[in-house]
């Protein structure tokens, strides 16, 4: 009897071990993946949370709810992945939040990006054609547009409007026969257009410390300002707004705090390249038209200033005794065409 010992192994064990061990991989490399994947999202999702930034559209400035982020180096842009809060929100079923900076965190990012502007105008590029200078000035005005409401209310409606007060002195030649006081009326111009120098006119009225119109010429009432304000980050203008009769802008380069009113059309004297040759596009900023009191006021008595060119005597001089910024509003105290004097937040009466 012969007996046969196959010495050989079977091949089928080892192929089912392997078909186990592959598939047990695939398992193992699955829930790694899908671990992974869900601690991304809720680590996204709490970092929103915790930081609750955002981008404060249209500026790009980043801003906490907590204070205000570093401000940005020039000419960088900080931009939050929107997408990500939108899709956490998705996954919660609940809708984005966004978070809207109150008048303390917009003043900051208005003078952080005013601090750029100015850098970028002592570099002296022409900031009206260079892609850069735009991009930065939007920003600064978009910002600006936001602080305007928030510290001086809505203007869609009923524009901004400053009562100028004024004071006569006896060296005026109809001292006598219509005394010391004068006021006339400027109606800012749309901050649409020109935001940064209506900004720039209200913060003057709003720190008012003195001044008066100590230049007659042949085209414009000059006034000075005193207190140390800033002129403009930038050559504000509006093609929109130009400077015509009775229209009130920004003098000097860099313009401002200085200002005058047009008594004349000033449109091409002072519009895009009448002041220099070096850049065809730089105007004086206009922001504002006296709508009461140009002919009987500043026609009638403030041109009649003792002199020509710059008054050195003060004593010549009318002296602009306070400026009121006016704003649409209601109570015993407003006037006809819904205007009320506008106080800051915490003292304002409740009717």
């Amino acid at each position: 009897m012969t007996i046969t010992i196959n010495t050989k192994r079977s091949k089928k064990p080892k192929k089912k071990l392997r078909s186990y061990l592959f598939r047990f991989l695939l398992i193992l490399l699955g829930s790694v993946f899908l671990s992974r994947s869900l601690h991304g999202q809720q680590k996204t999702s709490t970092t929103i949370k915790k930081l609750r930034i955002v981008e404060t559209k249209p500026y790009g400035e980043l801003v906490k709810k907590r204070g205000i982020a570093k401000p940005a180096p020039l000419m960088e842009t900080h931009e939050v992945e929107e997408e990500e809060e939108e899709e956490a929100a998705e996954q919660n079923n609940q809708p984005s939040k966004s978070f809207t900076p109150n008048e303390a965190e917009l003043e900051q990012i208005v003078k952080d990006l005013d601090a750029q502007v100015r850098i970028i105008k002592a570099t002296g590029v022409i900031m009206e054609t260079d892609a850069k200078s735009l991009q930065v000035t939007k920003k600064l005005q978009d910002a600006t547009r936001d602080l305007l409401i928030a510290r001086y209310g809505p203007y869609e409606n009923k524009p901004y409007r400053i009562q100028v007060r004024l004071q006569f002195q006896e060296s005026i030649p109809d001292f006598e026969e219509k005394g010391p006081n004068g006021e006339f009326t400027i109606e800012m111009a749309p901050p649409s257009l020109v935001p940064h120098s209506v900004f720039t006119f209200m913060e003057i009225a709003r720190n008012y410390k003195g001044g008066g119109f100590h230049r007659v010429a042949g085209h414009v009432l000059q006034v000075m300002v005193k207190g140390g304000f800033k002129h403009l980050a930038f050559q504000e203008y509006s093609k929109e707004f130009p400077h015509k009769k009775g229209t009130v802008g920004y003098a000097g380069r860099p313009s401002g705090p200085a200002w005058y009113v047009s008594i004349e059309n000033n449109t091409r004297n002072h519009g895009p390249g009448s002041q220099q040759k070096h850049n065809p596009y730089e105007a004086d900023a206009a922001f504002g038209t006296v709508i009461e009191g140009f002919e009987d006021v500043i026609l009638d008595r403030v041109k009649k200033i003792p002199g020509q060119g710059f008054v050195n005597d003060s004593k010549k001089w009318v002296l602009i005794t306070d400026l009121v910024i006016m704003v649409e509003g209601s109570g015993p105290d407003a006037t006809s065409d819904g205007y009320v004097e506008w106080v800051p937040k915490g003292t304002r009466k409740s009717f």
